[in-house]
C-alpha cells in the first residue's frame, strides 16, 4: 500500500469530517419507517437507523454500522449498491462471481465472512433486505441505486434480529416512500463514457390529502461495454437495464399505515467481462498452481483442435498462450454472450400502533427471479470451458413484529418469520467438447454435461430482543432467535457425449428425451436429497453512556448459515454430498463518540470471531464442490466524520481484518479434498481497507452554490480464490472519484460533472483457475469513466 495514502488517511483521521447522511430537521422521524436522516454536524443532529428493527440514533446503537442517505450516495457517484463498499470499512462487494459470467451475481463479504458462489443451491453469507424483505438469493442483488432513502451496512453476525445467512452482516436498503402531504418529484439525465445514457425519475402524488399517496419511480440505464470481443466485435460489461417501482401508502387513521409496493427490473445485457491470463504449464509456479492442463488441454490440442477451422494468432490450430491479449480490455472469447435478468416482486407492509408504546407490523412479500447468463471461460473461439445457466426462483415470506416499551426502562422487539422458496437451475457445462468417439475412444473423455437442479427450501423462526436499563446510563440487551431450515433437492445430469445430437438445441431436450442415459438422477439413485438444521443465535450487549456524547459497549453474538448440497458433480453420483451449516461467534468492543460541540464524530469497534464449518466453494473444474473448514478472525473499524467549518466536510475510515484457518475438514466424497493449506489466506478479506473524502461547498448568492467532492479508497492484497493463486490475486489498488455540482439557489436545478476511477487503476474483482483444463481467467473492474448529470426537482 502506498505510504503517501496512508499518511493522508491518518491526517484525515486526526482532523476528520463529512456527514454520511442528508440534512433534515433534528429529532427522530414521526414515521418509524423513515430511515437514515441527519442534520448538519455541530448541532443536536441525529442519524436515524433501523439496525435493531426500530428507529434509533446511530450514536446510540451498540453495533458497528455505516449509514448513507440517498443524497450521500449521489454525492459519491454511487449508481449501484455494490459501490457502497468503496466508502465502508471491511466490506468487499464484487460483481461477476467466478464461473457465473453475470454482472448481477455478486460476491459479498463483511469482515472476511461471506460466500464466493452464486449458485441457487448455495446461500449468501451477507443478508440483503429491501424495505424489510429478505432476498434469499445473491443473483440480482446488485441493485440499482435509484430513488433510495438510505442504505445501512451492519457488520458482524446479525442472526438474532435478521436471521439465517446474515452471518457476516446485513445490508439494509430502504426506498423513498410516498409522502401524504405534497406533490414532489425528481428527473435526472446522465451521459458519459461508453455512450452512457441514463434517465431516472420519481414522482410523489397525494391522492387523498394526508390519507393516500402514490409514488412512482422509473429508470433506464444504458452504457456500452468496456471490454471488446475480437472474435466477433461484440462488447462485454455493458448496461441495458430498465426498472419501475410503484408504492401506495394509505393511512386511514393516524395509528394505521398500509404500504403496498410492486417493482420490476429487466436487464438484457452481454456477459460480464472475462480475460484469460494464463494457458498451459507455468514453470515458474508451484505444482498446485502450474496449470498443467492434464488431461484435458493436451488431449484437446492433440485430438480436437486440428479438426476445427480455427487458427490462433500465432497461426497454429491450438489452444495456447497466443490467445492471451496484451490489452486487458480485449478478449478472443466467442461463446454465448448473454446476461439477462427479470426480477419482480410485490409486498404489503402494515404497521399498527396498538397502544402508545406498542407497534405491531406485518410484512408480506412475494418475489420472482428469472436469470439467463453465460461465460466463456477459455476466452477463445474454441468450446473448451464454457458455462450456461438458466435459473428461475420464487420466494414467499411473511414476518410479524411487535415493537414497544414497558415502562421507562424496558424496550423490546419480537417477531415470527416464515420463508418458502422454490427454484430450478438448468444449464450446460461445455467442457472439452469433441473428446469423445470417434476422435477419442479411451478415457478420459469430455466431462461436459447438461445439468438440471431443483431446490425446495423452507425456513421459520421466532426471535426477540429486550433492552433493560440497569441504571440511568447502563443498559443490558438480551436477545435470541430460534431458526429451523429444511432443504430438498433433485438433480439430473446427462453427459453431452451421450446426447451429441442434442448439443446446441433446446436446453430441455436432453431432460425430455425418453431412453437417454442419465448418469446422475436423484430419483433413481441413492443420493441424499433432503436435510434440515436448527439453530439458536443469541446476542448479549452491555452498553454504558459515559456522557451524552460518549457511549461504549461490549457484545457477544452468534450467526448461522444454512447447510446445503453439492450439485456440480462431473464424475458420478457419489459427488452429490451434503455439507454442514456455518456458525460464527463474535465478541466486540465498541465506542460511539462526538466531540468539539458535535462537529467531530469518532466511532470504533474492535472484534474477534470464531468461525466454524466455513463453507468453502471450490470451482476448479473438474473439482466443483463445497466443503467445510474452521478459522479465526479479528479486526477493527474506525470511522471519523466532521465539519470543521460550514463549507468543509471531511470523512475517513480504516478497516482491518486478520484471518487464518485452524482446521481443514476431511472430504465427504471422492475428489472433495479442499485444495488449500492452513497457511492460505481467506478469500475476499483484505487486511486493510482505507477511505477518505472531502467536500467543499461554495455559496454563489443568487447564482446558487458549488460543491466539489473527492473520495479516495485503498485496498491491500485481495485473494480471489481459495488456493490464493498468484495470477488471480489482486495486490492492492487505489480508486479516486471526483464530482463537481452546481445547484441553483432554490436547489431545484443541478448539473454535475464527475469522474470515477480517475487514475484508471486496473484491478481484479474475481477470478478462477483450473489445473485440469490449464486455464486461469480474471474479471477486471471498470476503468476510468466520466459523466455529466442534469436534474430538476419539483
Amino acid at each position: 500500500m502506498k505510504g503517501s495514502l496512508k499518511l493522508a488517511l491518518l491526517a484525515s483521521i486526526a482532523c476528520p469530517a463529512g456527514a454520511w447522511a442528508q440534512e433534515a430537521p433534528a429529532g427522530p422521524p414521526a414515521d418509524a419507517a423513515t430511515q437514515t436522516v441527519a442534520t448538519p454536524v455541530g448541532d443536536d443532529s441525529e442519524i436515524i437507523v433501523t439496525a435493531r428493527r426500530r428507529a434509533e440514533n446511530l450514536q446510540d446503537v451498540p453495533i458497528s454500522v455505516t449509514a448513507f442517505s440517498g443524497e450521500a450516495l449521489t454525492e459519491r457517484n454511487v449508481d449501484s449498491i455494490d459501490q457502497i463498499a468503496r466508502f465502508t470499512p471491511n466490506i468487499r462487494f464484487d460483481t461477476a462471481a467466478q464461473l457465473s459470467g453475470a454482472s448481477f451475481n455478486p460476491t459479498v463479504f463483511i469482515r472476511g465472512v461471506g460466500s464466493n458462489d452464486f449458485a441457487i443451491f448455495t446461500d449468501p453469507g451477507v443478508g440483503f433486505y429491501i424495505d424489510g424483505v429478505y432476498y434469499a438469493r445473491s443473483i440480482g442483488a446488485v441493485t440499482d441505486a435509484v430513488d433510495l432513502e438510505s442504505v445501512q451496512v451492519l457488520r458482524g453476525p446479525q442472526g438474532t434480529l435478521f436471521g439465517r445467512n446474515t452471518i457476516g452482516g446485513a445490508v439494509i436498503i430502504e426506498t423513498a416512500k410516498p409522502l401524504l402531504d405534497s406533490i414532489s418529484g425528481k428527473i435526472e439525465a446522465i451521459t458519459g463514457s461508453y455512450d452512457r445514457i441514463d434517465l431516472r425519475g420519481a414522482i410523489n402524488l397525494p391522492l387523498i390529502q394526508d390519507r393516500l399517496a402514490l409514488r412512482l419511480t422509473a429508470a433506464t440505464l444504458n452504457r456500452e461495454g468496456y471490454v471488446k470481443r475480437l472474435s466477433d466485435g461484440e462488447d462485454m460489461g455493458n448496461r441495458n437495464s430498465d426498472m419501475v417501482r410503484a408504492q401506495l401508502r394509505w393511512q386511514p387513521v393516524a395509528t394505521l399505515t398500509i404500504d403496498l409496493a410492486g417493482d420490476y427490473t429487466r436487464s438484457r445485457e452481454h456477459s460480464a467481462p472475462n480475460d484469460i491470463v494464463a494457458i498451459g504449464l507455468q514453470p515458474d509456479l508451484p505444482a498446485r498452481y502450474n496449470l498443467a492442463g492434464a488431461p484435458w488441454l493436451a488431449r484437446f490440442n492433440q485430438l480436437v483442435a486440428p479438426t476445427l477451422p480455427i487458427v490462433n494468432p500465432a497461426g497454429r490450430k491450438a489452444l495456447d498462450g497466443s490467445w492471451i491479449t496484451a490489452d486487458p480490455y480485449e478478449t478472443f472469447a466467442g461463446g454465448p454472450n448473454v446476461n439477462d435478468l427479470d426480477l419482480w416482486g410485490v409486498q404489503a407492509t402494515v404497521a399498527y400502533d396498538a397502544a402508545k408504546q406498542l407497534q405491531l407490523k406485518s410484512i408480506t412479500a412475494y418475489r420472482d427471479m428469472h436469470a439467463t447468463f453465460a461465460r466463456d471461460g477459455d476466452n477463445t473461439p474454441y468450446t473448451f470451458r464454457e458455462t450456461f445457466n438458466d435459473d428461475k426462483v420464487w420466494q414467499f415470506s411473511q414476518e410479524l413484529q411487535a415493537n414497544g416499551n414497558i415502562g421507562a426502562g424496558l424496550r423490546f422487539v419480537t417477531g415470527l418469520y416464515y420463508l418458502k422458496e422454490k427454484g430450478r437451475d438448468f444449464g450446460r457445462a461445455d467442457l472439452a467438447l469433441g473428446i469423445w468417439p470417434p476422435l477419442a475412444v479411451t478415457p478420459p473423455l469430455s466431462p461436459a454435461v447438461f445439468l438440471y437442479n431443483w431446490i425446495d427450501n423452507e425456513s421459520y423462526a421466532a426471535y426477540g430482543e429486550i433492552d433493560i436499563d440497569l441504571a440511568r446510563r447502563l443498559t443490558l440487551t438480551l436477545g435470541g432467535r430460534y431458526n429451523h431450515d429444511s432443504k430438498k433437492i433433485r438433480i439430473v445430469n446427462v453427459r453431452q457425449r451421450d446426447a451429441i445430437s442434442l448439443i446446441g438445441g433446446d436446453l430441455l431436450a436432453p431432460l425430455n428425451t425418453p431412453g437417454l442415459v442419465r448418469f446422475i438422477d436423484s430419483d433413481a439413485q441413492d443420493i441424499p436429497d433432503s436435510e434440515s438444521w436448527s439453530s439458536f443465535t443469541p446476542r448479549v450487549i452491555v452498553k454504558a453512556d459515559v456522557t451524552d456524547d460518549i457511549n461504549v459497549y461490549a457484545s457477544y453474538s452468534r450467526g448461522f448459515k444454512s447447510g446445503g448440497f453439492n450439485l456440480r458433480p462431473l464424475t458420478g453420483p457419489e459427488e452429490v454430498s451434503a455439507y454442514d451449516p456455518e456458525t460464527l461467534t463474535t465478541w466486540e468492543l465498541g465506542a460511539k463518540t462526538r466531540w468539539l460541540d458535535r462537529r467531530l464524530t469518532l466511532n470504533a469497534a474492535l472484534w474477534k470471531s470464531r468461525y466454524k464449518d466455513i463453507q468453502l466453494s471450490v470451482n476448479q473444474t473438474p473439482l466443483n464442490f463445497v466443503a467445510n473448514a474452521t478459522g479465526k478472525l479479528w479486526g477493527f473499524e474506525l470511522e471519523a466524520v466532521a465539519r470543521p467549518t460550514s463549507w468543509l466536510d471531511l470523512n475517513a475510515s480504516v478497516g482491518h481484518v486478520d484471518s487464518h484457518y485452524t482446521e481443514i475438514s476431511n472430504p465427504r466424497a471422492p475428489n472433495q479434498a479442499l485444495p488449500l493449506t492452513l497457511d492460505d489466506s481467506f478469500v475476499k478479506a483484505p487486511r486493510w481497507t482505507l477511505a477518505a473524502g472531502a467536500q467543499i461547498s461554495v455559496p454563489l448568492g443568487r447564482s446558487g452554490s458549488l460543491r466539489l467532492r473527492g473520495d479516495v479508497t485503498d485496498y491491500s492484497r485481495i485473494y480471489n480464490d481459495l488456493s490464493n493463486h498468484p495470477y488471480l490475486t489482486e495486490n492492492g489498488y487505489t480508486l479516486v472519484n471526483l464530482r463537481l455540482t452546481w445547484a441553483d439557489a432554490g436547489d431545484r436545478y443541478s448539473v454535475a460533472l464527475f469522474a470515477t476511477n480517475l487514475t484508471d487503476a486496473l484491478f481484479i474483482q474475481s477470478g478462477n483457475f483450473s489445473n485440469g483444463f490449464g486455464l486461469a481467467e480474471v474479471s477486471y473492474g471498470r476503468p476510468r469513466e466520466w459523466g455529466l448529470s442534469g436534474s430538476v426537482r419539483f
